[in-house]
């Protein structure tokens, strides 16, 4: 059957393009992400591989349930803020909280994710949020606490709580998740921001992720998705990195079969 380009395919998928271009900072998002691919980014290298549609798409409906539940936010009365620069200048680093409101008359954080009925299911029964969620909650935790926010003087953040909440992009069902503030929490995050920060300073790039891991919500092994979100891992592993992951995570699964 003959191909037809539809123009308004073509539009969409045209308005997914972002132009590279050099960071200023380090990014609560590269939290958890492949580091590597962070430092490439904010030299401003273009990259090698291109996000496919289908990918920047949960991206694109990601912003619309964000900007949906802000909004019913906003009707409430309850908005404190939205898109909230946090930063921290000393780690080079700064992000946009998602959302912040009033409850009981204290201010509660909360970063929106959207997510497929599988994972959604999951952690409905786990109750936990992702690794990288969770160090972006925290990451805004962690300096609105210790330093409260320059556009909102009024507000005591001194003891912010802050949630994740998973939107169920197939019926909009939600999950909302706590996320335990504490210094031991944070560890990681000034970790990844100090081997960042190492390598910028020495030119030196950052280790590369594994190119398998086990996913606890599959209960099988899987090519990381850190790998396979760069836009640059080509650089690192060569065009054909993932036909050699998929065999390794075959490989792996086919041994916990047998045991």
């Amino acid at each position: 059957m003959e191909k037809i380009d539809f123009v308004l395919e073509k539009i969409i998928n045209d308005s997914f393009y972002r132009e590279p271009y050099a960071k200023k900072s380090w990014w609560a998002t590269d939290l958890n992400s492949c580091l590597r691919g962070a430092f490439y980014r904010r030299k401003g290298l273009p990259p090698t591989s291109e996000i496919p549609p289908d990918r920047m798409g949960i991206m694109e409906v990601g912003k619309i349930v964000e900007e949906w539940i802000v909004n019913k936010v906003k009707q409430s009365g309850s908005l404190v803020a939205e898109q909230l620069r946090v930063e921290a200048p000393e780690y080079e680093a700064s992000g946009k909280v998602d959302l912040i409101l009033e409850e009981a008359g204290r201010p509660v954080l909360y970063e929106i994710k959207s997510t497929n009925s599988f994972s959604f299911k999951y952690k409905l029964k786990s109750k936990k949020p992702q690794p990288q969620h969770q160090l972006q909650a925290l990451f805004y935790l962690w300096q609105l606490r210790a330093k409260g926010h320059k556009d909102l003087p009024q507000v005591d953040f001194s003891n912010l709580e802050g949630r994740v909440i998973y939107v169920s992009r197939d019926d909009l069902n939600r999950v909302i998740i706590p996320v335990q503030y504490n210094e031991e929490a944070v560890k990681p995050i000034i970790n990844q921001l100090e081997v960042l920060n190492f390598s910028w300073k020495n030119d030196e790039l950052p280790p590369v992720p594994e190119p398998v891991i086990f996913d606890e919500e599959k209960g099988k092994w899987m090519v990381n998705w850190t790998c396979d979100f760069c836009s640059y891992h080509e650089l690192c592993a060569g065009r054909d990195w993932r036909v050699r992951a998929e065999q390794e995570a075959k490989e792996r699964n086919a041994a916990l079969e047998t045991n």
